[in-house]
């Protein structure tokens, strides 16, 4: 097991928040950044990688339901920003299903994961996806107008790397739409009322970001005009999870909308739309 630091502020004084599958979730006492520590080692966590998206008897049709609306909504947001189309890069494109959409849409696009089963999928349909991760991807600098990852940022062991990372392959004024949950808030509430839960899915989710939180390392990474919003909700098969999927996202969209975009509800997923400085596209 590794020990590490805060992935922002980089002290070692937090506070505990849960216990999970063996593992510790802690939170920073100086910014507020919730992580897993100790876990374990990056080349251990690759490894767990190998069958993630076949957990709960997933495949590929099933991750294209639960992730639609979150592919079309951003589709259409980088389609509103790059009428003429551009370079895109996935990250974590696992079956390779929003790298085929923007495919179609007529955009050069790329996709990198590190399982090998879904990459040899997506290259079965013909995309251009790689097995790889962010750290070790080779691509040129500046040489993306839009990199995308959906749910990646909490499984990364170092979130600031691969957001400097990206920066530098985005071009200036190119944007990075990211996914992410904000689990903590639910996990303290059940906690409140002594009920024990998996919400953090140990040890894959490494890091539970907050709308600060996730501004903070956007802005330390050199992203300006930073927005985090609701977006759209996963679409689980269960009927069940799918409601409270649906009934959660849309009045947390309701919220932010009837606050201006003041108020963002806790316990939901979060997607937030950062730029390089330089020129920006159209946002509307």
């Amino acid at each position: 097991m590794t020990h590490v630091t805060c992935n922002i502020c980089g002290r070692d004084e937090t506070d505990p928040i849960a216990e999970q599958n063996s593992h510790r979730v802690v939170g920073c006492k100086n910014c507020g950044l919730v992580y897993v520590n100790p876990r374990p080692a990056p080349d251990e966590l690759i490894l767990l990688y190998n069958d993630y998206h076949q957990r709960g008897s997933k495949d590929a049709r099933t991750w294209s339901s639960l992730m639609e609306k979150n592919f079309t909504g951003t589709s259409k947001l980088l389609d509103r920003m790059f009428p003429g189309g551009g370079r895109l890069l996935d990250i974590g494109c696992g079956y390779g299903h929003f790298v085929g959409q923007m495919a179609g849409l007529g955009w050069s696009a790329f996709g990198i994961d590190p399982s090998p089963s879904t990459v040899d999928y997506a290259r079965g349909k013909g995309l251009n996806v790689s097995r790889t991760t962010i750290d070790k991807a080779s691509f040129p600098e500046s040489s993306f107008d839009a990199i995308t990852a959906f749910y990646v940022l909490e499984h990364l062991f170092d979130p600031f790397s691969a957001l400097k990372k990206i920066i530098s392959l985005l071009r200036p004024g190119g944007v990075v739409v990211l996914r992410v949950p904000h689990t903590t808030p639910l996990v303290k509430l059940l906690g409140f009322f002594s009920i024990r839960n998996n919400l953090y899915d140990l040890p894959f989710h490494l890091y539970d970001f907050s709308p600060d939180t996730l501004r903070q390392l956007l802005e330390k990474a050199g992203f300006s005009s930073i927005r985090v919003v609701p977006g759209f909700p996963t679409l689980p098969e269960d009927c069940r999870e799918r409601a409270v999927s649906c009934i959660a996202g849309a009045s947390a969209r309701f919220l932010f909308s009837v606050s201006m975009g003041r108020l963002l509800m806790p316990g939901t997923s979060k997607t937030a739309i950062a730029f390089k400085p330089g020129i920006q596209a159209k946002t509307s």
